[in-house]
């Protein structure tokens, strides 16, 4: 909802050609830690994160729209799903869920008690401008 192609900021970032590619979002996390890592390339990436920031403030006070978060979270299932058709995948998903004491078969459980009022929340908690880090790679 915030940085896919779909988006309002994606579309903003595209038409002013500040990308040369799609952001990506990547979560990762342990029993030890947790971050959100958004990805990309961008000739002015200062700018980039300047409206990224607004964008998430906006977000944050007008609130996810239900239409948005419903698309939203049937791409990530179905995006899910493709998962199993690579082995590798698979045995990479596995390994990865196993060393983290979860069983794999559980996402599709818990799936169904994401809701609308719970992204907002993460959104809120998660994403706060005193966490920010910033690391710009220059040729």
């Amino acid at each position: 909802m915030l940085i896919g192609k779909s988006s309002k900021l994606y579309q903003k970032l595209y038409e002013a050609g500040l990308l040369k590619q799609e952001l990506e979002l990547d979560y990762e996390f342990s029993k030890e830690y947790a971050h959100v890592m958004i990805s990309g390339q961008s000739k002015n990436p200062k700018e980039v994160e300047q409206a990224l920031k607004q964008e998430i403030q906006r977000i944050k006070e007008q609130g996810i729209k239900k239409e948005e978060f419903e698309r939203n979270k049937k791409k990530i299932y179905g995006e899910y799903i493709k998962e199993y058709n690579d082995v590798a995948e698979i045995a990479r998903m596995f390994l990865a869920d196993y060393f983290k004491g979860i069983n794999s078969f559980e996402y599709l459980e818990e799936y169904e008690t994401v809701s609308k009022e719970y992204a907002q929340q993460v959104l809120n908690e998660v994403f706060k401008e005193e966490k920010e880090i910033i690391s710009i790679v220059e040729k």
